[in-house]
């Protein structure tokens, strides 16, 4: 079976993206005279997913008393013409001194703040994550910008800006500390790679928005079934890993059986569209002939494909390498 090859993984360089800042140039809003003893302080947004993954970690700044709106229209503040999914002009933010509200300008695609569809201006708080279309921004509004806006760029390094689980970057850190423990001290540690299975169909039939959505679910579902000391990450595109420490073989595979049983019997609905999906898994754990991280992802990553092969939608265990 010829593997398909990720092209979509978000990478992000921590110090080019600090460089990635842009100032609202927008029209001041009457001053607000009440801000219950506060002094109105800077807003920021920071974009942290896009479907080319372009311009992540970019710092959109929204003085008080300001608005900026978001749009496919380059009268837009921030113009994003290449996002297909965003209205002409999307959204618009309304720094009003004392708070900050985002407010949907009828666009087709909606607006949601904490993947809830916001029907009315809503007001935002800081750390809050918002979506139009399929930009994703997250927005900060602190006393001390700098210090929340770095914290939010290494956060942005370390997780996948859709799905909000560990990007590859972070799951290769982690595997490389818990291979050397494991093996130092004999040890279990088990992976688990799946894919969802005919992925460019669900993009195909029902649109990429959709598509993000069964995403975030996936990750969703998963992330309540497993442990703290679990690593769950999304290695690029439809694909994702789970490494499990101190777990071995038996509860591994009873795992990744667990996770395939309640994805087939899920029902994905976005907007009036229900999506049905399957999964297929590979899964690996800690055998001689395993010495380096990459020996344990390539385990789990031939039984995944052996699992297509066989016609999806089953967990098969990797066979150690000689």
């Amino acid at each position: 079976m010829k593997r398909e090859t990720k092209t979509d993984e978000t990478t992000v360089d921590l110090d080019s993206v600090l460089e990635l800042e842009r100032t609202a140039l927008a029209d001041p809003l009457p001053m607000a005279n009440e801000l219950g003893g506060r002094q109105a302080v800077e807003a920021n947004i920071i974009l942290i997913a896009h479907p080319h993954n372009e311009m992540l970690g970019t710092r959109y700044r929204l003085p008080p008393h300001s608005r900026l709106s978001i749009g496919r229209s380059s009268a837009a503040d921030i113009s994003m013409p290449e996002v297909q999914s965003l209205s002409r002009h999307h959204a618009r933010l309304n720094h009003r001194g004392a708070v900050v509200e985002v407010e949907d300008l009828r666009s087709t695609n909606g607006t949601y703040v904490n993947d809830l569809r916001a029907r009315s201006a809503q007001s935002l708080r800081s750390g809050d994550r918002f979506q139009l279309g399929a930009a994703h921004f997250k927005f900060l509004h602190e006393q001390d910008p700098e210090h929340a806006y770095h914290e939010a760029i290494y956060h942005l390094v370390m997780t996948d800006g859709l799905t909000q689980i560990y990007n590859k970057r972070k799951l290769d850190e982690e595997l490389t500390r818990e291979l050397a423990r494991a093996l130092r001290h004999q040890r279990p540690l088990s992976l688990i790679l799946f894919d969802i299975d005919h992925f460019k169909d669900v993009n195909d039939t029902f649109g990429h928005l959709c598509g993000d959505f069964v995403l975030q679910q996936i990750a969703r579902l998963t992330t309540e079934r497993l442990r703290p000391e679990q690593v769950f990450a999304r290695a690029g595109g439809e694909e994702f890993v789970i490494m499990s420490p101190e777990m071995a073989l038996e509860g591994t595979v009873d795992l990744a059986e667990k996770l395939r049983a309640q994805f087939e019997a899920a029902v994905f609905t976005y907007t009036d569209v229900d999506v049905n999906i399957t999964c297929s898994f590979g899964v690996a754990t800690l055998k001689p002939g395993i010495e380096r991280p990459e020996d344990l992802y390539d385990a789990a990553d031939r039984a995944m494909y052996m699992s297509k092969s066989a016609g999806r939608n089953r967990v098969t265990c990797a066979t150690p390498p000689t």
